[in-house]
Order: C-alpha cells, then sequence, then structure tokens
C-alpha cells in the first residue's frame, strides 16, 4: 500500500477545492482561498505537483501559454489522499482519474463556473450573501441538495437576505453543442421548473449563457416555444451571451428576462 506525503491544512484546502472545480488556475485558487501571499501558494502547489497530488496545463515553452496561470487538477494521489479520508463518493473520484484527457471545451467551462462563484462570493455582504452548489456537490446521495442530480445545472446559487431568498440555476451552451442537444436542455429545465417542489425551496429562476448573439437568438425562440408547451407562471428564464459574463461579471446587470 502506497504511504502519501504529508501535505499542510491549506494545501488539503486546495484538494478540496480543486476536486469540488474539477479545474482551476492559480489566480482562482487564490480567491476562493482568500490568500494574500502569491508566492505561498505557488509554493504550496509546486510542493503538491512534486509529490503527485496535483498536475497541471502549461507548457512553458508557447509563449501565449507561459503567459497564462497554470490550470491545476487533482493526480493519482491527490484522488488516493480524498478516497482515504471517506469524504467523497468513489463514483465521483473514479471519473477524477480522467482529467488530463478532458477537452479544452470541459476546461473552460469549469474555470467559467470558478469565475461565477468569485464573483458571487466578492457580491456577499452583511446584508445579502451569496451560497453555491456545484455537481460535486449535489451528486452526493447524502447530500440535502441531492435533487439537483435530476438537472444537472453546471451551478446552482442562492441570494439570501433578510427580506427574501432567490433560488438560481445556470447552464452555459458552449458553442460546440448541437443543436439538438441544446434543444433538449431547454426542454430539460422547462419542464423540471415546471414541476418544482416547493420544499426544495424558492422556485428558481433559469439562467442560460449562450456562445454567440445567433444561439442567444435561437435559444429564445427555443425558450418561447417551450413555455407556450409546457406553461407555468412560476417560470422565470433570463439569458445573456458569454462575452457579457466574462466581461461584466455574472452577478452584473447583464441578463435579459423572457
Amino acid at each position: 500500500m502506497t504511504t502519501l506525503q504529508s501535505i499542510t491544512t491549506r494545501q488539503q484546502e486546495i484538494l478540496s477545492l480543486i476536486y469540488t472545480y474539477r479545474f482551476l488556475n492559480r489566480t482562482q485558487l487564490q480567491a476562493l482561498l482568500k490568500h494574500k501571499d502569491k508566492r505561498r501558494l505557488i509554493s504550496w502547489l509546486k510542493d503538491l505537483r512534486e509529490k503527485q497530488y496535483l498536475d497541471w496545463r502549461y507548457d512553458a515553452t508557447n509563449f501565449i501559454s507561459k503567459s497564462q496561470p497554470a490550470i491545476y487538477y487533482l493526480s493519482i494521489n491527490g484522488i488516493r489522499y480524498l478516497r482515504e479520508t471517506n469524504e467523497y463518493p468513489n463514483i465521483e473520484l473514479r471519473k477524477r482519474y480522467k482529467e488530463s484527457t478532458r477537452t479544452q471545451v470541459f476546461i473552460d467551462r469549469c474555470l467559467l463556473i470558478a469565475d461565477c462563484c468569485i464573483a458571487l462570493q466578492a457580491k456577499s455582504t452583511d446584508e445579502v450573501e451569496y451560497s453555491c452548489v456545484l455537481p460535486a456537490d449535489y451528486i452526493d446521495t447524502t447530500s440535502s441538495m441531492h435533487f439537483l442530480n435530476d438537472l444537472k445545472p453546471h451551478l446552482f446559487f442562492t441570494k439570501r437576505s433578510e427580506t427574501e431568498t432567490i433560488n438560481y440555476v445556470l447552464e452555459n451552451f458552449e458553442l460546440t453543442l448541437p443543436r439538438y442537444q441544446l434543444r433538449k436542455r431547454i426542454k430539460d429545465y422547462v419542464e423540471y421548473i415546471d414541476t418544482w417542489d416547493d420544499e426544495m425551496g424558492p422556485v428558481p429562476i433559469t439562467l442560460f449563457i449562450c456562445a454567440t448573439i445567433a444561439d442567444l437568438l435561437y435559444v429564445k425562440r427555443r425558450i418561447k416555444k417551450e413555455i407556450e408547451d409546457t406553461y407555468s407562471s412560476e417560470t422565470q428564464i433570463r439569458v445573456t451571451t458569454l462575452e457579457k459574463v466574462k466581461t461584466m461579471g455574472v452577478s452584473s446587470k447583464i441578463w435579459e428576462d423572457l
């Protein structure tokens, strides 16, 4: 049996974050850890790579790649460590063995969702609090949010204040997504929201991120058709483009109501 080398509490937090988000760059990790010392974080990450807890996507020979933060994901000893904690479902841990083969589209989505969570975290104040739930959270059968596994949104988040609680489900429609799959996902969302159980909390507002303006126009047409076929007064759907999310942030006034 392999004996794992010791790591610090902060390094354990890094493994947990990368398990949850799948792929994270150094600047995202720094924001999520709320850690100000860039050099200390770089040192922790270097140590984790050397001990095979993490691997990265980084090409020092490529000028463009070299100028961007490295992207980290779990390596074999990181997965072994998390398995030994007995806190993570084996079915999810097995998926992490294939992280090195993930497509750039999948990685980009993970990084986008991480940016969304970081932006929401930054918006939290004493009066308003944002909390996020990701697939790694709700896929666990013991989780109170496991009901989301039927829909599998890319992100579920909640905005809480003294006077109200608002839920949101978010889906990022990648440019490579075939039209038939896009239509199915829209249908899935409309039908799922239409049967939402009040015991699961307030009915969520659905947020769709579209890769291009052309995709946004297509999505709007499909949504209107689906709502006509499966109408519910509870259904609230908002759309925007990927460019707006990247430049202005998920919590900005970029969403178009339908």
